[in-house]
């Protein structure tokens, strides 16, 4: 199905390697999982545990930092041992701690103990992303690799599109239920991976570096993607108030019901399942950091006209606004980290651009949930100030590109073309 989309869309998926679609098909399964289970854990602490919205928040905050700090790390595992056994292992191992913690429930185990069982379930669910990016750029060239990472997007939104229905349904009836429920799926993502999805054959002599903690924040020898992961870090401020912010402004101040977010959300999902490969298709032709600066403009546009909001429509408009920037944006960033890398290092790349993603991810509703406090009453302010964010970024995204050679910055080969413009 995807791939006939593709096809329409204007992409040759015939370049496209057979286990891509594996890849997306295992990681449409993981998401569904996934998003089963998360939406539903915080309601359970607090009307189940009776725990505060406070320490909720802080346990979020928490699970964040597990998200992303291991990622550098999974990801040179990965171009150490191979991308296939990474993937299905922790996939197994991620099913088995939501069982575990449907277990814990109903043995009426308290907060901490389902917080610190989850909290092995977030470690082991960093891996994928970074992994599966990693394998991706490992299979296709990289006149492909925006038509493979739209495929990986587009089967992890078809995953969070299912999940929370089929998670809604099921809380219904039992907390416990659906853990296990959560758990199965995610270890048949696991199995399905390992019986199913053939690992990347790369040459035996290429040197592996090992692994150290400094490489995180240490790019010197990496000047360029280290600038492309802050730039990054610095429009996921304003990408991540997608979430929290949002939904809080849009129910608090704006008063649209709890089913009318959900419609909101889901605008978000079906958008790109259905329309990422079009619109990458229309930028192709773009060099990748104008595709990003346009979209960082769109998403200032999308975010500041949430300040005008009066009701739901509105919101839509934002939402789809919001929506086709994130189509533009996401796949040529990650495909700028491949074209930033060499084989060697596509996962300890992937990592490293997923630890300062997903730090930008949650840092962001912290300070989009500082500036509603502190501008309460003054929503085009507090809209205008998070949506600047994305602004500054788009202007980094210009000036990034006058430092990459065209080659990185197109991802087609060109004679006598080096890998960047400044080292």
């Amino acid at each position: 199905m995807v791939s006939k989309w593709a096809r329409r869309a204007g992409f040759q998926t015939g370049s496209l390697d057979r286990r891509v679609y594996i890849l997306a098909l295992g990681w449409l399964i993981s998401s569904a999982g996934f998003a089963t289970v998360i939406p539903f854990v915080s309601i359970y602490f607090y009307q189940e545990l009776g725990i505060s919205t406070t320490l909720i928040g802080l346990f979020f905050g928490y699970t964040a930092i597990l998200r992303s700090a291991p990622q550098p790390f999974a990801g040179w595992l990965s171009d150490r041992f191979g991308r296939v056994p990474i993937i299905a292992w922790s996939e197994i191992l991620r099913g088995l701690t939501f069982a575990a913690v449907g277990y814990a429930m109903l043995r009426h185990s308290g907060f901490w103990t389902i917080a610190a069982i989850i909290s092995f379930n977030h470690i082991f669910g960093s891996v994928l992303q970074p992994t599966a990016n990693a394998m991706a750029a490992d299979l296709v060239a990289k006149k492909d690799r925006i038509a493979a990472f739209s495929v990986l997007r587009i089967a992890s939104n078809l995953g969070w599109a299912i999940g929370p229905a089929l998670g809604g349904f099921i809380a219904s009836r039992s907390y416990a239920l659906l853990f296990f429920v959560g758990g199965a799926v995610a270890c048949l993502s696991g199995l399905y991976y390992r019986v199913a999805l053939k690992e990347v054959s790369r040459p035996d002599n290429v040197a592996r570096p090992d692994f150290k903690l400094a490489d995180i924040v240490d790019l010197r020898r990496d000047k360029l993607l280290f600038r492309h992961c802050l730039i990054t870090f610095v429009l996921l401020m304003a990408v991540a108030q997608l979430v929290a912010p949002l939904s809080l402004y849009s129910t608090g101040q704006v008063g649209i019901s709890r089913s009318q977010l959900g419609i909101l959300f889901a605008v978000n999902g079906f958008m790109v399942v259905f329309l990422q490969l079009p619109v990458s298709s229309l930028f192709k032709r773009f060099l990748l950091t104008r595709q990003m600066a346009l979209g960082a403009v769109i998403y200032t546009i999308g975010y500041f006209l949430v300040g005008f909001a009066g009701g739901f429509w509105f919101l839509v408009a934002c939402m789809i606004v919001i929506t086709t920037a994130e189509m533009i944006t996401i796949p040529p960033s990650t495909t700028m980290v491949a074209n930033l890398s060499s084989p060697a290092d596509y996962g300890r790349f992937m990592g490293i651009y997923g630890f300062f993603t997903t730090a930008g991810w949650s840092l962001g509703p912290t300070v989009g949930g500082i500036l509603l406090d502190l501008f309460q009453g003054h929503p085009i302010l507090t809209w205008a100030l998070i949506s600047s964010t994305a602004l500054v970024a788009s202007l980094l995204y210009l000036d990034f590109g006058r430092r990459l050679s065209r080659e990185v910055n197109t991802g087609r080969e060109t004679v006598g073309g080096g890998k960047r413009a400044e080292s």
